[in-house]
């Protein structure tokens, strides 16, 4: 493939319940979700092709966004993406080709949004190689970014459709309801939690993960405290570990609540992690290391 031809990558933006079930949506917050979706993907775009964290509208050139409307009784745009080639991508992808470029985009913009909305999740597992070469700051610099305008991008739901959806050949990248809509207006709350649960997974270059919680009874998001204690990162990494072998990884955590103002659990900041002491061992059993009777997560 020539290396100064753009490669093109197509998506569905499509929009779901309430007037779009009747293939109308109400024009100014549906343009105002458009608008926001479109600005969140330019700033992580511009990041996945330059690696710059721009957050100007002076950005690359490299990548652009196109959309065309939707057909006669349909509610499903059509986004078709520009990326052409310069250092930063080629060093990321290793060659330029469309086979290396989209699954990188993909992944790149999946992982961002998901953190961004409160999803949380690890990088994805194809565009794992990809993203692993990438600063760790940047993707949550990019992540914190594109809050504003995604919270914008959920201006049309719980007014005229329920859900928006971005997807590729098939496969959803992301999903945008009424859920992700709360998760953007959540904050940290000022209140802690002592749990004693297991990680199911963790990524040392962003500090991002998911653990077990009983309230929630399903894994949540966290992130690290900037100022988590010395040796918290080492017993999360033996927890996940421990439990992907098929044993129990229950450390103690401390993470601070962050909870949507109706007062949900959304999220853990993780100011630290430790493994219990011996006299918390219910029957002198390590409950790190001990198997797991039965699949809970």
């Amino acid at each position: 493939m020539d290396q100064s031809e753009p490669i093109w990558i197509n998506y569905k933006l499509r929009f779901e319940g309430r007037d779009a079930d009747r293939h109308l949506l109400e024009a100014h917050p549906a343009g105002i979700s458009i608008e926001g979706l479109s600005w969140a993907l330019a700033l992580t775009l511009n990041y996945g092709v330059t690696g710059q964290t721009r957050y100007s509208r002076d950005l690359t050139k490299s990548a652009k966004i196109f959309i065309s409307p939707p057909r006669a009784g349909s509610i499903l745009y059509e986004l078709n993406i520009l990326v052409q080639n310069n250092p930063f991508l080629s060093l990321i992808a290793g060659r330029y080709l469309i086979n290396t470029v989209t699954p990188y985009i993909n992944g790149l913009i999946g992982y961002v949004f998901s953190q961004s909305i409160g999803l949380g999740g690890e990088l994805a597992g194809e565009a794992q190689k990809f993203l692993d070469k990438l600063n760790g700051e940047d993707l949550k610099t990019i992540s914190r970014r594109i809050e504003p305008p995604l919270t914008r991008a959920h201006t049309a739901i719980g007014r005229t459709a329920d859900e928006i959806s971005l997807r590729h050949s098939g496969s959803e990248i992301i999903r945008l309801d009424q859920e992700t809509k709360d998760n953007l207006k959540a904050s940290p709350v000022g209140e802690y939690d002592t749990l004693d649960s297991n990680v199911t997974s963790f990524n040392l270059l962003t500090g991002n993960g998911r653990l077990y919680s009983a309230e929630s009874e399903k894994t949540i998001p966290f992130g690290l405290n900037d100022n988590y204690r010395h040796g918290t990162t080492t017993a999360l990494i033996s927890s996940m570990e421990q439990y992907s072998l098929g044993r129990s990884g229950t450390i103690r955590i401390v993470g601070e609540r962050v909870e949507t103002a109706a007062g949900r659990l959304v999220r853990y900041i993780v100011g630290s992690a430790e493994e219990l002491p011996k006299e918390d061992w219910i029957d002198g059993v390590d409950p790190m290391r001990t198997r797991r009777e039965r699949q809970r997560i």
